[in-house]
């Protein structure tokens, strides 16, 4: 993704600000709110964003396991774009089928609109279970089993990455469309500051609107 692309969607790329070393700083630059003036994403040359065809080769490749659980993480980490732990913490009764809404609670607590196939494999799996609303709502994912569970998914797709991937590549497609900065930070959990401080208006709906779009990238 080009940097234009992300300034397009508020953001600017400057040499970071983090205590690196002299090497990490020549090669890193990280994305920043132009609203907000706060770090969205890391960057770096040698690290560059997962291209949307593997990611969707991943997602393919998951959809084809034998276990209905290993998709639905997957579809929970690239269509909801949320972070492994968020995955593993997730209850039961976190999830809304009705209404598509998710309760993310383990780092940024926030409650967004799912895409539709990240829906759908989260009910395909949840048939399968007899549950209980304060059951872990993958408990097959937790500790780091997803993340070994990812990377053999990728491996077998032709591709290697793992779960950071997923989540960041999800986050620039979203910036990619154009989405307001503080919509994806919210969604994404990465910041409230904007909207708690009243600079910025949330607009109803806007989950929504970022679950589409992760639904006609990815799915």
């Amino acid at each position: 993704m080009k940097f234009k692309e992300w300034a397009r969607s508020g953001c600017v790329a400057t040499e970071s600000a983090f205590p690196l070393s002299a090497a990490q700083r020549a090669a890193t630059v990280r994305i920043t709110s132009r609203r907000t003036l706060e770090t969205v994403m890391l960057l770096s040359p040698d690290r560059p964003l997962l291209p949307v065809a593997d990611a969707r080769a991943i997602l393919a490749r998951a959809r084809d396991e034998e276990e209905p659980e290993v998709y639905a993480g997957v579809s929970l980490l690239l269509l909801a774009g949320l972070r492994p732990r968020e995955v593993e913490e997730l209850r039961v009764g976190s999830y809304r089928p009705v209404t598509r809404q998710l309760d993310a609670a383990a780092l940024r607590p926030r409650t967004i609109r799912i895409a539709p196939s990240a829906a759908a494999a989260v009910d395909a799996y949840l048939a399968t279970q007899v549950i209980d609303p304060e059951d872990y709502l993958l408990p097959g994912m937790r500790s780091t089993r997803l993340v070994q569970l990812v990377r053999r998914v990728a491996a077998a797709a032709g591709v290697e990455a793992g779960v950071h991937e997923l989540r960041r590549v999800a986050v620039g497609a979203v910036l990619d469309d154009g989405t307001p900065v503080h919509h994806v930070e919210l969604y994404f959990g990465m910041t409230k500051t904007s909207v708690r401080n009243g600079l910025t208006v949330v607009r109803e709906g806007y989950d929504v609107g970022i679950a589409d779009v992760l639904e006609a990238t990815f799915a």
